[in-house]
């Protein structure tokens, strides 16, 4: 679909990167060098592209997708260590890197340059079925091993299927590109922008992330962003001066998208739509949708989390209990198009289960449905503690500080001689602990408390944008 689109807007801008742009003719005839710098003596299933912030790792996404094989990213900011056990685990032959320093040593890998490709002609594309792996992304694992997520082209195709059924994107459209390409949202801010003939903006990796973005997309007048919530946390104090005429859709997921953000960024945004996404990676980026509106999403906010919507066409869900048993409140479930049909090498083999003649993926997700038939988020199962024999959500107890405070907290658990105890995590210079105290034991319970309060100008942040609760953990607990 992506070279019929080209074929159909040969002059249009496709790709804006570094300051310059490549129209569909130029970007094509860089990515068919690539496709032809693969060696063809022998066959590739899966092909790792080393990640710059550059043309040429673009064009390699799209070289492999051409030639038939599932491309694995791998993060140039990650330590070498952690993308060597990425090659190892899927098991991938080459690497194609735009640069000679490059965070990984092996012997199994053949490694070719991108760099100086010269265009030699059209090559023959190998023919893949739609059950064949279109990328394998891998994310954080609770042993601290990272899990493998192969994603087919069935998967996929599901999913692009939703947007092109509910949105009018087009060729004039201009896509912002916000993520690390080893983030799953990346795959529709860059795919789906060439599906439709429009051009794609590779944010720059200079600068703060969030400052950068909100300068893009006023002075590139950008039509369509899909940004992780934690953005808007960090533009705040500058939203009222902020106005995004040109905005059509504003796009989040990857985490809890509270409502005083979303009421503050509707107000930039005199001509565009907020949309809340979710869905993990094992259901293929996102999966449910809601549109965001002022006076319905108020009354269906929980704990001050703008809703998760309605399933996609194709997608299913129970909410199950601990003995997967369906309930009311407790974990999301999904089956359907999307859905993996199994984590790399087959591992973690828990996390999927049959019910009813269907294989659901548990995500770890506590959620119910409203009475407009709307998924509600309540936080994640293992964000569930027990203190004092008493099973505490830490998202309730943070909702309660940050609307005493007013600033963004988050709450951990620690064991202290073998006992759970409650640590708050303040971003701010200093706090009231004694305050914040009292007005917490107007609202919840003692065993709800934390024992101690902690201050941090600012929290830190993981390659996503997210905040990097494990940093908080080392750093603090």
């Amino acid at each position: 679909m992506v070279k019929n689109t080209a074929l159909e807007f040969p002059d249009n801008k496709a790709l804006h990167i570094n300051g310059q742009y490549y129209s569909y003719s130029e970007l094509f005839k860089i990515v068919n060098s690539v496709y032809n710098k693969i060696p063809k003596e022998k066959v590739f299933d899966r092909i790792g592209i080393y990640c710059n912030n550059d043309v040429l790792t673009y064009a390699s996404i799209l070289a492999v997708n051409f030639y038939g094989a599932a491309y694995v990213p791998l993060n140039n900011k990650y330590p070498s260590q952690r993308n060597q056990r990425i090659a190892d685990e899927s098991g991938i032959q080459l690497i194609l890197s735009s640069s000679s320093e490059i965070k990984i040593i092996s012997e199994k890998f053949e490694i070719v340059s991108t760099a100086e490709s010269k265009d030699i002609g059209n090559s023959k594309i190998i023919q893949r079925s739609f059950q064949d792996v279109s990328y394998i992304l891998f994310t954080s694992g609770s042993t601290g091993k990272p899990k493998g997520v192969p994603v087919t082209h069935s998967n996929v195709s599901a999913f692009f299927d939703h947007f092109f059924k509910n949105y009018d994107f087009n060729s004039s459209d201009k896509f912002l590109q916000t993520y690390e390409l080893t983030f799953d949202v990346s795959v529709f801010s860059f795919f789906m922008s060439l599906m439709v003939g429009a051009c794609c903006y590779i944010l720059p990796n200079e600068g703060s992330k969030p400052v950068k973005i909100a300068e893009w997309l006023q002075k590139k007048h950008i039509t369509v962003v899909s940004m992780v919530p934690g953005v808007l946390h960090y533009l705040e104090k500058y939203l009222p001066e902020i106005k995004l005429p040109f905005l059509r859709f504003s796009f989040f997921s990857g985490d809890a998208l509270y409502y005083h953000h979303a009421i503050k960024w509707q107000e930039c945004l005199p001509n565009g739509k907020i949309h809340n996404f979710y869905g993990p990676t094992e259901t293929t980026i996102v999966c449910t949708s809601y549109a965001f509106d002022a006076l319905k999403s108020k009354n269906e906010s929980v704990n001050n989390i703008v809703a998760l919507g309605k399933a996609f066409k194709g997608m299913e869900f129970i909410i199950v209990d601990e003995d997967l048993k369906e309930c009311s409140k407790g974990e999301l479930c999904f089956s359907g198009d999307q859905v993996i049909p199994a984590y790399l090498n087959n591992s973690n083999e828990n996390k999927f289960f049959n019910y009813e003649g269907k294989r659901y993926y548990r995500t770890g997700d506590v959620a119910s449905l409203n009475m407009n038939g709307d998924l509600v988020f309540h936080g994640r199962t293992d964000s569930q503690v027990k203190i004092n024999g008493y099973r505490v959500e830490l998202m309730e107890i943070e909702n309660a500080i940050n609307k005493i405070t007013g600033i963004k907290t988050i709450v951990l658990c620690r064991k202290e001689k073998g006992v759970n105890q409650l640590v708050a995590c303040i971003e701010n210079d200093s706090c009231q602990e004694e305050l914040i105290k009292q007005k917490l034991s107007e609202q919840l319970p003692e065993y709800m408390i934390p024992v101690k309060f902690i201050h941090t100008a600012s929290f830190p942040l993981n390659e996503n944008g997210k905040i990097d609760k494990q940093a908080l953990i080392n750093a603090y607990i």
